[in-house]
């Protein structure tokens, strides 16, 4: 028996599919909530002691009006500071460059690591010799903290760019495997069962059934994955280098310019919220299929 279609449930909008990724008016109240108790400690620490409290913990204004603006000191970095007036327009050139280059890192990094996860993880699973020589080796090296591998890409890399790329690759391929091994292992096996029964092949198993029903799954470990992300990259920007955000942050808490790092903060959490609405949206267009 097939419905109608007026009897056919009716599309949600593509209005209405991106609106379901901007935040409510909840959301947006307990943003502004957040922002009010920062700025209500931040003055009464001003207060409490008005000389230095805009270098230790800095207001909105002072973010704004002067924290910000400094960035426009490290234009032309190569040439020297002296000489270059502080405004707005050179700041945001410093800020918008060195994102780039923080996003470049992030984008290789994360389609490294988890495609090469993702690719590794279902090669263990569908061979046992893969999954006896492999999954030993790589749970090992996913024990250690990924912090305390800094001093040693640092001392075999130096400040060469590939080494950025192959520690923030590292991290997420180590989170990575594990999600596809726990996806792969949490498909029911009657769906299995069912394609075998029907004369499929193991290849045509994990192509036609295990791919397509894993998707779902990872969605949550990528999305984890994502949100500690831009941590990874700043760790890997710790490696001698001298461009990014993290470069900038760095610069900043060695001469103690506590707003810079605040406009550091808020630039990797707009990035964030971007990074994973589009993602978001992604995911939603792959696995539309699902109920």
């Amino acid at each position: 028996m097939s419905l109608s279609a007026s009897e056919m449930p009716a599309r949600p909008s593509r209005w209405r599919r991106w609106r379901q990724l901007l935040p409510n008016h909840w959301q947006i109240l307990g943003l502004i909530c957040l922002i009010v108790a920062y700025e209500a400690f931040a003055w009464w620490v001003f207060t409490d002691n008005p000389r230095r409290a805009d270098r230790m913990f800095p207001r909105i204004e002072y973010v704004a009006t002067v924290s910000f603006p400094e960035f426009a000191t490290y234009y032309g970095f190569d040439e020297g500071l002296l000489g270059y007036r502080q405004n707005v327009g050179q700041a945001l050139m410093v800020l918008f460059e060195n994102a780039l280059v923080t996003i470049r890192r992030l984008v290789i990094g994360l389609v490294a690591g988890i495609g090469l996860g993702i690719g590794v993880g279902l090669l263990v699973g569908m061979s046992r010799w893969a999954r006896d020589v492999v999954l030993p080796p790589v749970l090992l090296l996913r024990t250690i903290p990924i912090l305390a591998l800094i001093p040693l890409f640092m001392f075999w890399f130096g400040a060469r760019e590939i080494g950025i790329l192959i520690f923030v690759s590292f991290a997420v391929f180590s989170m990575m495997i594990v999600n596809t091994l726990e996806a792969i292992r949490n498909v029911p096996p009657i769906y299995q069962d069912y394609a075998r029964c029907m004369g499929a092949t193991r290849r045509q198993i994990y192509r036609t059934v295990i791919v397509p029903a894993i998707l779902p799954s990872l969605n949550g470990g990528i999305r984890v994955i994502l949100g500690l992300s831009f941590a990874i990259v700043l760790a890997g920007e710790l490696l001698a280098t001298d461009s990014g955000l993290g470069w900038l942050m760095i610069l900043s808490e060695r001469f103690f310019m506590i707003g810079r790092i605040v406009v550091i903060v808020v630039i990797f959490v707009i990035l964030s919220l971007i990074l994973n609405g589009l993602y978001l949206a992604a995911s939603r267009y792959v696995n539309r299929w699902v109920p």
